[in-house]
């Protein structure tokens, strides 16, 4: 038999939740069905992650970068179309904005039968300017009419896209956004990572998960910081990622005098292990396409306090599977982590609600099942099955 080929498209790879599900996506496929190819631009520490992956082939492009560099764009435009056009792809997919823009276009102007696009999040927002958040909705909606299906990676996404018209509702799917679960069920050590940390093991955790960037809003988690440990002066928070903000947050955190309650470790490969010794997650966001690191937390049992945007709601029902608050608004987010802390049996049973939640809707099987179908039915469409 023949097997189907297709080309998944990502900007590049650094640690981030598009990439993850790409990676995922890639490595699950079956083998039997597919030739899989991956192209990526030359920057992030997940490139050794990607040329671990057996059975598929990887193609790095060194102007394929991240932010707009018109001279880049163009000749990354081309040599995809060459590339594309030479292969004869089946299927193109692209994930995220830049590459999704690109790629599709590439992809159209080589003849690919089948091209399929993730919205992992909108590269538009609220909090943008109205000239500029239309100017990427338009953007959007000329992208999507060259694309064939459009998946995203919560309902509410989906809801948000047909809403500002990005293409016909036919068009869009859901597919959550799936986690190897056996990466979080390993056993850890809490007492000795207490100790590797420097934090007794009496002491509250408060763990942060994701790049300390303005999507993510770390400054909000610092402001709110100072009420939080008024009520509770032992608790410490943990940092895991890194960022534009870093300097930012670390001076505001300077400011407020509460860096002795701080541990900022970076970007770090052992996540898994580190939300095992956590007892609370945050996570702040102004903006989310769903919130991989908020699926994560939430599988492994932690409970948790969100900021209620985009896809976020459909992980956390309010008082059901953790708390939500308003985004920008360190005051309730303060509150919210205050009432977890204050009443920890509470915390935990939503804990356990979310918990049963995420390892319903989000196995990384799941996920890669649902994909290959949606290949499947549009091959047929195509008349290439």
């Amino acid at each position: 038999m023949n097997k189907t080929k297709i080309l998944h498209i990502i900007t590049n790879l650094p640690i981030g939740g598009a990439q993850d599900n790409t990676l995922l996506t890639v490595e699950y496929l079956p083998r039997e069905r597919y030739e899989i190819h991956l192209l990526y631009g030359p920057e992030g520490r997940w490139l050794s992650r990607a040329h671990s992956i057996s059975g598929i082939r990887c193609i790095e492009m060194p102007t394929l970068v991240r932010p707009i560099r018109l001279f880049k764009d163009v000749r990354a435009l081309i040599a995809m179309t060459r590339l594309i056009r030479r292969e004869k792809y089946d299927i193109v997919h692209t994930h995220s904005s830049k590459p999704g823009f690109l790629g599709r276009l590439a992809a159209k102007l080589a003849g690919t039968p089948v091209i399929v696009h993730t919205i992992h999040g909108f590269p538009f927002n609220d909090f943008m300017s109205k000239i500029k958040h239309d100017f990427f909705v338009n953007l959007e909606r000329w992208a999507s009419g060259l694309t064939d299906k459009l998946i995203t990676v919560s309902e509410l996404n989906r809801q948000k896209a047909i809403k500002l018209r990005l293409a016909p509702a036919q068009k869009f799917q859901t597919i959550y956004s799936g986690i190897q679960f056996a990466s979080f069920d390993k056993p850890v050590d809490s007492e000795a990572l207490r100790k590797n940390l420097n934090i007794a093991k009496h002491i509250k955790i408060i763990g942060f998960v994701g790049r300390l960037s303005p999507q993510k809003d770390p400054l909000c988690l610092v402001e709110s910081m100072p009420e939080i440990l008024r009520h509770h002066p032992e608790s410490h928070f943990l940092i895991v990622g890194d960022g534009e903000l870093r300097c930012d947050f670390e001076a505001r955190a300077h400011q407020l005098n509460v860096s002795e309650n701080i541990c900022i470790l970076g970007f770090r490969e052992d996540v898994p292990q580190l939300l095992r010794v956590m007892d609370l997650f945050v996570l702040s966001s102004r903006w989310e396409g769903l919130g991989r690191s908020l699926t994560e937390a939430l599988y492994c049992g932690l409970p948790c306090v969100a900021t209620a945007v985009e896809g976020v709601p459909e992980l956390i029902t309010d008082s059901e599977t953790g708390r939500l608050v308003p985004p920008q608004n360190p005051e309730a987010l303060a509150q919210a982590v205050i009432d977890m802390l204050d009443d920890m049996n509470a915390a935990q049973i939503m804990a356990i609600a979310g918990q049963k939640r995420v390892r319903r809707l989000f196995d990384v099987r799941q996920m890669v099942r649902q994909i290959d179908l949606l290949y499947q039915a549009q091959l047929q469409e195509k008349g290439l099955l």
